[in-house]
């Protein structure tokens, strides 16, 4: 089996995704925590909305830091499986 840096990638997608998944869903259903929780991040990191203009740099780069983090872990928790092992099937040959 072919063990390249992409496969490994791939196999810690998955990981670090299933991961993310165990601390807000239950049976493949979203607990109530962590639906609170997703909500909370979602205004905190403005995440609903465009970026508000600051003129100071500092003060922006922290706000599309917000956002950065939660769009990882948005994705993290949508990664279909499925769709990665059929990549590392292609990659495999």
């Amino acid at each position: 089996m072919f063990e390249g840096p992409l496969t490994r990638f791939r196999w810690r997608a998955i990981f670090v995704s299933r991961e993310y998944k165990g601390l807000f869903y239950d049976n493949d259903q979203m607990t109530r925590q962590g639906e609170h929780v997703l909500a909370d991040l979602r205004r905190f990191c403005h995440a609903d909305r465009p970026t508000i203009f600051d003129r100071e740099p500092l003060v922006m780069a922290r706000r599309e830091g917000r956002r950065e983090v939660f769009g990882r872990i948005i994705n993290y928790l949508n990664l279909d499986e499925r769709a990665v092992q059929q990549l590392m099937e292609l990659d495999d040959g």
